[in-house]
């Protein structure tokens, strides 16, 4: 199937305004990055909406742009520069995992050879004591000693039979109220707090999320926070670590549209509700990953498009 701009308001948006020489920029803007977390969301919408020509458009550009084959295998570059020499374990897990998908729904073994391509190069240059961890350098030929708990997949870790290690992990990371710590290191068997004073929403839901689908137990304390937030109207992009108090003035739509398949219905109406309200236009403001995380759920969920 192959949409014209037209027929989809996302396919317009990103291929008309965020995009540029085929490159999606973070923002409509000149200086914008070019990311690898980008291009590997638009591939996951363009998989939902079974788009099979467009994402084959962009796994091209994958190859050609973003792929680093070194003699130690091949690697993504998280931003597209001349000197960018790192990738980033969660935006390799989601390209990978999208193009397994699209081997199977687009019936394309490229795709999956390519996967198994990235996946070697996790395996083999990612893991500090059978955990993963965030990047490697494959200029200095190191890699970091830390893994940021937001940027694991339980999809990518059941493939690469790394849910044991990673289960105990999440199991044992240290809370502060409904909080999560959100940092690993390996090495040392420490947490520490990406802000020792405030929490990002984005970077909690996606440790609640995680650790759901690896250990099957939601985890009570941070869904009863959403619920209790949802009661008063909103949740807030960030909160004082202590307190829970709210530490902006703004909600993030990211926050709702991962949430969204791991709540009530209830909360979710609630939050379908406030995804209605919060204008995602401004492509000059708006970074296009919040763009695009409100573009996959509401495919995945079944929510209309504005």
């Amino acid at each position: 199937m192959f949409m014209t701009r037209q027929q989809d308001p996302v396919i317009q948006q990103v291929e008309t305004v965020y995009m540029k020489e085929g490159l999606i920029r973070a923002y409509d803007r000149e200086e914008a990055q070019r990311l690898s977390e980008s291009l590997g969301q638009y591939m996951v919408y363009l998989l939902e909406i079974g788009d099979a020509d467009r994402f084959a458009e962009q796994v091209d550009i994958l190859r050609k742009q973003f792929l680093v084959t070194t003699e130690e295998g091949d690697f993504i570059k998280w931003e597209l520069t001349p000197k960018t020499a790192t990738n980033a374990i969660v935006d390799d897990f989601r390209i990978s995992n999208a193009l397994i998908a699209a081997a199977k729904r687009f019936d394309e073994p490229s795709y999956q050879q390519l996967s198994r391509r990235i996946d070697d190069g996790i395996v083999e240059h990612m893991k500090v004591s059978d955990v993963p961890i965030d990047f490697y350098d494959w200029n200095l030929k190191m890699q970091t000693n830390e893994l940021r708990l937001n940027y694991l997949d339980a999809t990518a870790l059941k493939r690469l039979n790394l849910v044991e290690p990673v289960e105990k992990v999440l199991r044992a990371a240290p809370r502060s109220g409904p909080f999560f710590h959100e940092i690993y290191l390996p090495e040392d068997k420490r947490y520490k707090t990406a802000d020792d004073k405030e929490v990002n929403m984005i970077d909690q839901a996606l440790i609640a999320i995680v650790s759901e689908e690896l250990t099957g137990q939601q985890d009570e304390a941070f869904y009863a926070f959403i619920d209790q937030e949802m009661k008063k109207g909103k949740l807030y992009a960030r909160y004082d670590r202590s307190t829970a108090a709210p530490q902006s003035d703004d909600e993030s739509s990211s926050v709702y549209a991962l949430l969204l398949p791991f709540v009530s219905k209830e909360v979710q109406r609630k939050m379908k509700e406030r995804l209605d309200q919060i204008d995602l236009t401004d492509a000059a403001t708006t970074h296009v990953f919040d763009y695009l995380n409100e573009a996959i759920a509401r495919v995945q969920t079944s929510m209309p498009n504005k």
